[in-house]
């Protein structure tokens, strides 16, 4: 009869909304415990990523890939200009996740001034670097953060309607670090040890430029000027015979237009040496040090 048809329906929509009920109470549990998990790691990517965005206040922050984070000894640095210093590089996280990363800082501070590492290959084109925002997702507290993570895709925040989904991939890496094994860096530095035993190469690359990764650079250099942040960019050495590669060369003269100070350490006699590195583009602690020294020296030209 259709009364009991329509009983039926009922029990179909009182058992859908049921499973919806349990779903959603199992997503927010999960969540909030996978989110205690990330705001409480001991070391490593998340807990330094937490600590550059959250916590540290340092007038100097450099910016980049893990030839930021494995070449700027802060503790150099600071002794030598007189000003705090944190390493906020980020390995494998190239232009597109630098110019989010700065936003969400300055959503809680100005610091005085900005090192952002450019590399031969910030620029290409490849989808990757927008995948790695997916790094900024716990990061929802931020004023920021729907305007940074819509450059992945416009569909991010939605996905953050899970509690789950900013933590999806995260989980092992998780409960590896929410003991402290002891190895901890000052202020964001990871030196690597041990030296390279290949023979120097060539290096050139003729992939295309993502227009939008020169534009994220333009936004660095726009944001910097506004909020009267100097600004310096550096490309660290690289064991390897590079030939002027596009991005570059753009960087060379978005920095001249702008009048941004960029040194580039490539092709130079003094770093012509293998005892200086860890892999063709990789210093390692000594190197890492001989470049601090160097380029703190340098940089106190800029701020006297």
């Amino acid at each position: 009869t259709t009364m009991d048809i329509s009983k039926q329906g009922i029990r179909y929509i009182g058992k859908a909304l049921l499973l919806f009920v349990l779903l959603l109470v199992a997503d927010r549990g999960i969540g909030y415990s996978l989110k205690w998990m990330y705001f409480n790691q001991k070391g490593e990517d998340f807990y330094y990523t937490t600590k550059a965005l959250d916590e540290q206040t340092a007038d100097l922050v450099i910016l980049g890939s893990s030839r930021a984070r494995n070449h700027y000894n802060p503790e150099i640095l600071q002794d030598s200009l007189d000003m705090s210093c944190y390493n906020a590089g980020r390995s494998g996280c190239f232009l597109v996740y630098q110019r989010a990363q700065l936003d969400l800082i300055l959503d809680r501070y100005t610091p005085k001034a900005i090192i952002l590492e450019v590399t031969p290959y910030d620029m290409i084109i490849g989808e990757g670097d927008y995948d790695r925002l997916s790094g900024l997702l716990p990061y929802q507290h931020h004023a920021s953060w729907q305007k940074v993570i819509s450059i992945k895709s416009p569909w991010e925040k939605y996905k953050c309607w899970s509690a789950i989904y900013p933590y999806n991939s995260k989980f092992f890496k998780m409960v590896r670090n929410l003991k402290d094994r002891g190895v901890f860096h000052a202020n964001g530095f990871q030196p690597l040890e041990g030296f390279l035993k290949e023979e120097k190469k060539e290096y050139t690359n003729s992939v295309a430029i993502d227009n939008r990764k020169v534009e994220a650079m333009e936004y660095i250099i726009g944001v910097c000027k506004t909020k009267q942040i100097m600004l310096i960019m550096v490309t660290s050495p690289m064991y390897a015979d590079v030939v002027e590669t596009k991005s570059l060369a753009i960087t060379d003269s978005l920095c001249k237009r702008n009048n941004i100070p960029y040194y580039s350490f490539l092709n130079q006699a003094t770093y012509d040496n293998q005892k200086l590195f860890h892999t063709t583009d990789h210093l390692n602690s000594t190197g890492a040090d001989k470049f601090s020294r160097e380029i703190a020296h340098l940089l106190k030209n800029n701020f006297n």
